[in-house]
């Protein structure tokens, strides 16, 4: 096991002649790490062969180049579904692989976790640190476990997959097979033939089966996506260079990320990422939505903190949700209302009773407006606002139009009501200021 920058590492392990297969990637800072490979390798006479891999449909087989991508996501779909008809390709046979040597045992030497670069205080927290057991399944890595989930998936839970894919506990309310798909364990097409061979055996394409390879398609739309814009889907103004004030503030940038904004549904969201490393399609549209619109935040900050967590991490997929989230890629700007979308999706409050316990006494009614209470019904239930639980960071919203979804005011809130706030320069753990910067303002 070799610790180090992959140019460096497979320049030492590759002989003479020797070829590195690796997937095909998009982004500026993956293809900065083949360049450096190729680079390398070629210095010992070897190469770098790069084989496209991600997505359900291969470029090659696109009525539009992907520089052309059609938008926005439906009229894609539209092209690839009705006016072309394009067809996902056949799966590959299993290759038959040599025998591994493993005369030396090296390929059984397991680093140690000193060795990979932890901390004694950081393994002495991991060793001691139990597995959150509110978690939606436990995710293990590998092809092996992969086809087991889609097995699994495929026999008990795809046939209500359209009803329940909004659904927020347990494992089987949608796929889960965003992991093993951002790992390179699972492959969209995989998904595609396995879900066929289900409608065959039971009488053809439902609604269920269909909504399944839809977000499938959507992953497809955001990697074309940053072929096409490049590094502006990074950018704060974003591909369409939409200039707007954004907040900064480290207050409410680390209460959000915490769980403590004082919106229950927007904390038991952000508590379950931070103590799982996963969220539902349903969670991740909101806090967004509650992170860009109601507190104005640089949305940056958002995609960055999906980055760092995120068990099912996949670059295109994230940012691409992200700039869209803060309605800069000239598409339908989704603004939720927490209150509504809370009532609608965790009526009894079953999921935030699970994730902020200091509000478990309180009635279902209740539990997502805790601020309404009296002083004496806090007392009366164990949770005093403000002191067991946050009071707001942000005074709720009242009156909005709808669920969520095209809310058409997509003014940045104010810092305390005032003039928006002058701001420090981005830092964070993911991308963002990892080199896809002109400048903290335009990049």
């Amino acid at each position: 096991m070799f610790v180090d920058k992959p140019e460096d590492v497979l320049q030492k392990l590759a002989g003479p002649q020797s070829i590195v297969i690796c997937q095909e990637e998009v982004t500026s800072e993956e293809l900065n790490v083949d360049k450096a490979v190729s680079k390398g390798l070629h210095k010992v006479d070897s190469k770098l062969v790069k084989v496209w891999g991600p997505t359900l449909y291969h470029p090659d087989d696109l009525p539009f180049s992907m520089d052309n991508l059609p938008e926005p996501f439906t009229v894609m779909r539209n092209t690839l579904e009705k006016r072309a008809k394009v067809e996902v390709r056949e799966l590959l046979p299993d290759p038959k692989l040599p025998a591994a040597n493993q005369a030396d045992g090296s390929l059984k030497d397991v680093p140690s976790l000193e060795a990979l670069g932890f901390s004694k205080e950081e393994i002495s927290e991991m060793q001691t640190q139990d597995e959150d057991k509110r978690g939606v399944m436990k995710f293990t890595g590998g092809e092996t476990k992969a086809m087991e989930r889609v097995a699994h998936f495929t026999k008990t839970a795809l046939k209500t997959y359209k009803k329940t894919r909004n659904g927020l506990i347990g494992e089987s309310y949608s796929s889960k097979y965003s992991p093993w798909l951002a790992c390179g364990c699972l492959s969209p097409r995989m998904i595609y033939w396995k879900t066929r061979e289900y409608e065959n055996a039971h009488g053809g394409q439902t609604v269920d089966t269909y909504w399944l390879i839809f977000e499938l398609m959507w992953r497809d739309f955001f990697r074309f996506y940053c072929v096409k814009h490049g590094d502006s889907v990074f950018h704060l103004s974003g591909p369409k260079n939409t200039r707007r004030a954004w907040s900064r503030d480290s207050k409410l940038i680390n209460a959000w990320k915490k769980g403590q904004t004082g919106i229950p549904w927007v904390d038991a969201n952000m508590r379950e990422l931070l103590q799982t490393g996963f969220m539902s399609n349903r969670g991740r549209q909101n806090v967004a939505s509650y992170l860009v619109h109601d507190l104005g935040v640089d949305w940056r900050y958002g995609a960055d903190h999906f980055e760092s967590l995120l068990l099912d991490h996949d670059v295109c997929s994230n940012y691409g949700n992200w700039v869209a989230a803060a309605g800069l890629t000239g598409g339908r700007i989704n603004r939720f209302n927490m209150s509504k979308q809370a009532n609608d999706y965790d009526k009894d409050g079953r999921y935030v009773k699970m994730w902020c316990p200091e509000l478990k006494e309180l009635p279902s009614k209740c539990v997502h407006s805790p601020w309404d209470l009296s002083s004496s019904e806090q007392s009366r239930f164990g949770v005093l606002i403000g002191s067991d639980y946050p009071a707001p960071i942000r005074a709720p919203k009242r009156g909005y139009t709808g669920g969520g979804g095209g809310g058409k005011d997509n003014r940045p809130r104010r810092n305390g009501g005032g003039r928006y706030k002058k701001t420090k320069n981005f830092r964070g753990k993911g991308r963002v200021h990892r080199g896809r910067t002109q400048d903290f303002y335009t990049s």
